[in-house]
């Protein structure tokens, strides 16, 4: 009850800001048991190694999962690969995840049991924590939006899982960049889970989607694009290059609109932006040895990415939403029928999920991550929307082990049994690690990040992305420092209260 006390006054304390265990494994050592395959999502032979969960036995308990129904735009809802379906039905993709979930209930000896929460992100936290307060033991797992639950775990409501049993985070199925960038104290404590079962950590993944039909015939090979990115050559300054190339003005009227040949297409400037920003590689925050942070944002990267994103936005090869290529006034829509009747070569502000929207094209379509700012940068970094669906375990499950050995298997026998379907049916890409889709799929899948600024940006006054970069670049502006400065004392005020919760939370 103290802990529950405790939880409400945070709660209260931090709303106007804000926009354990089972023990009936036979083993606990979780550097023994934390198994699983390695390697991407590819199709690969059976180890010769004996399954580390195969003496694992909890007599049919059953673990609670609270999985979010809610139809975001975008890509939909990702349930029916989490929850999947009741019975077989004949569809490979879903099929598979019917087949993972028994896996792992015949594995372990569990039953599975969902129970759907149909909120947006707006007021799934209400659902969420009424239940956590009121200290009720109904669910082990909770699935839902990821900045509205990274907001809740700075109230301590869900477990850490930095040191948990059997979860093993080397594992490609597992995200661990991406759950690093999400604890703010050096990885001491994580509250927010995302791996391959939360597949749609993965299904807003952004991407870039081009056609080949167009590329081969304006640059005398439709395969440019990948060569480009596994060559990390692949940057804003080269794609900018294509962009303005491709651009035609078919009609002949002087103008840019609906009847022209476009290098790329975005809906309008704030959506669209975000991967950009994210794709950049930029450091937001210092963290210093007091366990603080202080903003870092203020240096030559950023004013160069301001300038750069000015220069893609509104570059004579881009049509936006300035332009008036949506007849229909739906912009979204109308972006993507520009580029599938040929009118585009690139489409902007879509996710990996998004081909569902693309099948009936007629020309054939590639899939890119996002560029990188130059060619000095490490890796191609994929950002997954601020609405993607994440995992926590609430404080009040008196079945923290099991959840944790549950959840390793159910991530792991997503990465060989769901992915594979899901890209060669889904996303319809004969999964083959020779093939070049395949392989920006998987730099897409291993570089999925920007999750701090994309999960805390609305809680420190937006500074991370929309204060700093989209509202200038909005009003054509590239002038970084002056508005900046503006919003700096502020924003790191919210920082320090934002850091002081985090680290206040009791284990």
């Amino acid at each position: 009850m103290k802990r529950i006390s405790y939880l409400l006054l945070a709660l209260l304390t931090l709303a106007a800001a804000v926009s354990c265990g089972d023990t009936s494994e036979k083993q606990s050592d979780k550097d023994t048991v934390a198994g699983g395959e390695t390697g991407t999502a590819s199709a690969e032979t059976e180890t010769a190694e004996p399954d580390p969960f195969a003496d694992f036995d909890y007599n049919g308990d059953t673990v609670r999962i609270y999985t979010s129904t809610n139809e975001p735009g975008g890509v939909g809802n990702s349930n029916y690969l989490i929850q999947g379906p009741e019975e077989e039905t004949g569809d490979a993709v879903q099929d598979s995840a019917y087949n993972r979930n028994r896996r792992v209930e015949e594995l372990l000896n569990v039953k599975l049991e969902f129970t759907p929460l149909d909120a947006d992100y707006n007021s799934c936290s209400g659902s969420i924590s009424k239940f956590i307060l009121a200290g009720e033991d109904v669910y082990d797992i909770v699935i839902n939006d990821l900045f509205p639950l990274a907001n809740l775990s700075l109230q301590g409501m869900f477990s850490n899982v930095a040191d948990a049993p059997y979860i093993d985070r080397t594992q490609s199925y597992w995200y661990q960049d991406y759950m690093n960038q999400l604890s703010l104290d050096g990885g001491n404590h994580e509250f927010i889970m995302a791996g391959d079962f939360f597949i749609d950590v993965l299904r807003s993944a952004h991407a870039l989607y081009f056609n080949k039909s167009m590329l081969a015939s304006l640059f005398d090979d439709g395969d440019a694009l990948y060569n480009e990115v596994l060559n990390n050559t692949w940057t804003y300054d080269k794609m900018l290059s294509y962009v303005n190339e491709a651009y035609q003005d078919l009609n002949g009227n002087g103008k840019k609109d609906s009847e022209d040949q476009y290098g790329l297409v975005v809906m309008q400037v704030w959506g669209p932006s975000i991967p950009f920003i994210v794709s950049a590689d930029l450091k937001y925050v210092d963290l210093n040895s007091d366990g603080t942070m202080t903003l870092a944002m203020n240096n030559e990267r950023s004013i160069a990415l301001l300038e750069k994103l000015n220069e893609i936005f509104y570059a004579n090869g881009t049509g936006n939403g300035e332009i008036d290529l949506y007849p229909d006034g739906n912009a979204n829509e109308g972006t993507t029928n520009l580029f599938k009747s040929g009118h585009a070569l690139i489409l902007g502000y879509n996710r990996l999920g998004s081909f569902d929207d693309l099948r009936d094209m007629k020309d054939e379509v590639g899939i890119l991550p996002y560029p990188k700012f130059d060619e000095t940068q490490e890796h191609y970094i994929s950002s997954s929307h601020d609405t993607t669906e994440i995992g926590v375990i609430p404080i009040t499950t008196s079945k923290f082990d099991m959840t944790c050995a549950v959840l390793e298997v159910l991530n792991r026998e997503t990465q060989k049994i769901v992915l594979p379907a899901y890209y060669e049916t889904g996303l319809k890409v004969k999964y083959s690690r020779d093939d070049l889709s395949s392989q920006m799929i998987d730099i897409i899948h291993d570089n999925i990040g920007g999750s701090f600024a994309l999960a805390y940006s609305s809680y420190c006054q937006d500074v991370f992305m929309k204060s700093t970069f989209y509202e200038p670049l909005n009003a054509k502006k590239t002038d970084f420092v002056s508005n900046y400065t503006k919003k700096e004392k502020g924003a790191q005020k919210k920082i320090d209260k934002m850091v002081e919760a985090f680290l206040s939370i009791e284990d």
